[in-house]
Formats: C-alpha cells, sequence, structure tokens
C-alpha cells in the first residue's frame, strides 16, 4: 500500500504522543511511504517545537533529527513543480485550507497514494473530500 503520510502524522513516528500506535501500525501496512516536498522543514518545525515545550531534551532532539534524515532517504517526495503549484492553488479554494495544508492535499492528491493520513481534523476532511481514502491518526 502506497501512503501518503503528512508531517502532522509522520512526527508520531519519533516522538511518542498520542496516535503514535496508530501510526506505526499504518506504517507497517505501507509498501511505500510518500511525503511532501515541504515535510523535511515542517519535521524540523516540529521537532523544535517539541525541544520548546520541553517534550525532548537537546540530545533527544538530535538523536531524533539523524534518525529521520536517515528515514527520510527511503521515503518517497512529491517533487515541486508547476502541477503541485496549481493543485495547491485549486485546492486553497476548493477547501479553504492554508498554504503548507495546501501543499500537503495537493502532493498526497498528486502521490496517487492509497491512503491519505493526517493528524488534522481539517486537513483530514478536505482529504476525505477529495481522495478515495484518507485516515486521521489521533
Amino acid at each position: 500500500m502506497r501512503a501518503f503520510i503528512d508531517t502532522s502524522s509522520l512526527i508520531k513516528k519519533y516522538v511518542e504522543e498520542k496516535g503514535s500506535e496508530e501510526m506505526e501500525g499504518l506504517l507497517q501496512q505501507a509498501s511505500e511511504i510518500v511525503v511532501a516536498p515541504t515535510a523535511w522543514v515542517e519535521f524540523n518545525s516540529a521537532v523544535s517545537q517539541c525541544l520548546r515545550d520541553k517534550r525532548l531534551t537537546p540530545q533527544n532532539s538530535s538523536f531524533l533529527l539523524s534518525e529521520a534524515k536517515r528515514d527520510f532517504r527511503s521515503y518517497s517526495i512529491v517533487v515541486w513543480n508547476e502541477a503541485l503549484e496549481e493543485t495547491a492553488a485549486e485546492v486553497v479554494h476548493q477547501h479553504f485550507l492554508a498554504t503548507l495544508d495546501a501543499i500537503q492535499l495537493a502532493a498526497g492528491l498528486l502521490s496517487r497514494a492509497d491512503i491519505f493520513a493526517t493528524s488534522d481534523q481539517r486537513l483530514f476532511e478536505a482529504a476525505r473530500k477529495a481522495m478515495q481514502k484518507a485516515r486521521l491518526i489521533r
């Protein structure tokens, strides 16, 4: 199964939080993991937020980032191109999404994934309308 995983769910693979177990189950079923071209930057932002919230120590953060960087090499990354930009602009208007959420949904659509996984309720609602199968990881 080709799974598009948005950053709000992907972080659950690396930081133990609500939904981490469900995320692990989905990852075990996936034969391919696809992410948006913004995923690495968003992932770093999420880790930084965990550091600020003291949910991670600086040492844990460094270890987590090195593990994630290694894993990202095996993920398929949707290419940033005109098709992505046009599709993102369309979904902004269709679903009233914020910029990064529109990029995530557009990347999911262009990836032709079997499932779109997110932990963001609003993005999930849009994905459920736009794609065959969407899953809310909570």
